[in-house]
């Protein structure tokens, strides 16, 4: 299955707060109150658009506001370094393959590991998106993947929200002259045509937020 209420969840999810009628004790409610401002990113989601905890669970990692968003798999890390920023912004982060996309689907087509949701809207343009792919050694096919997921046709409608998406691959080696390869310079190009980049690293990958758009 191929999640196509991505765009809808995440606009709409969100943490939220107990409600009162679960509060057995008010005195200590009250005496909890900063505490408890202090760790709202602790409540739990709201309601998945899908309606199914499962669901949510297997496609959101986290919503909140860390200094440093990782991900990471088979020996390999990408990390997204806010912790300059003040104040830091939302980071919502997607499982893409078997969560967004589950099997059968899962299993055959191409798809990048993770999905980075930045909530950094500018005057209504939407936020700031990167797709990441971990990889191995096939940085071809690790290209391919960044370049189905753009174009699959469940998640456009996100994709188009937003006012600026990155790819990111960090693989094992980075195979000589990769950069010139038709593949390259075709998810190098779909990038830009959406106002980010592409960027492949070895082994693994650490990047400022105020570097993003730096190539």
């Amino acid at each position: 299955m191929i999640c196509d209420k991505v765009k809808e969840c995440v606009e709409k999810t969100q943490h939220i707060s107990p409600s009162e009628k679960a509060e057995k004790n008010r005195a200590k409610k009250a005496a909890s109150n900063k505490q408890k401002k202090e760790d709202a990113y602790q409540y739990p989601l709201s309601e998945a658009p899908c309606g199914s905890d499962e669901y949510q669970k297997k496609c959101i990692a986290f919503l909140d506001i860390r200094s440093q968003a990782k991900c990471e798999e088979n020996g390999k890390t990408y990390i997204l370094d806010q912790s300059k920023k003040f104040p830091r912004y939302e980071i919502l982060k997607l499982h893409i393959d078997k969560g967004i996309i589950t099997d059968p689907e899962a299993s055959i087509v191409n798809k990048c590991d993770y999905v980075l949701q930045i909530k950094d809207s500018l005057k209504g343009e939407g936020g700031t998106v990167i797709l990441v792919e971990l990889k191995g050694k096939d940085t071809k096919h690790a290209l391919k993947q960044l370049q189905a997921t753009l174009n699959q046709k469940e998640l456009r409608p996100l994709w188009d929200s937003q006012r600026r998406i990155f790819g990111r691959i960090v693989g094992k080696s980075m195979p000589p002259r990769i950069q010139n390869t038709d593949i390259y310079m075709d998810v190098k190009e779909a990038f830009f045509c959406r106002f980010g980049n592409l960027k492949i690293r070895e082994e693994n990958m650490r990047e400022e937020y105020d570097e993003l758009g730096h190539v």
